[in-house]
């Protein structure tokens, strides 16, 4: 698989929250791993799965949406 990092917040392009494009019909987020039991139960992450943190600002539309409708 072929990616193509769209966006990312560090200067090194490398070992930050990003997203990547990918030759395929998917994208790969990078992030830090979700590691509290709490929160991944809630997920019912399924096998091979995994959950990942990345800031709002990497997404600035979500942050948009989510100014326009408060309620989520």
């Amino acid at each position: 698989m072929r990616m193509t990092r769209i966006r990312g917040e560090c200067p090194d392009g490398r070992t930050c929250p990003a997203v990547h494009d990918t030759d395929g019909d998917v994208l790969v987020i990078q992030g830090d791993l979700i590691t509290d039991p709490h929160v991944l139960n809630e997920l019912r992450l399924g096998p091979g799965e995994a959950a990942v943190e990345i800031p709002r600002t990497l997404l600035p539309e979500v942050n948009a949406d989510a100014e326009r409708d408060p309620a989520g």
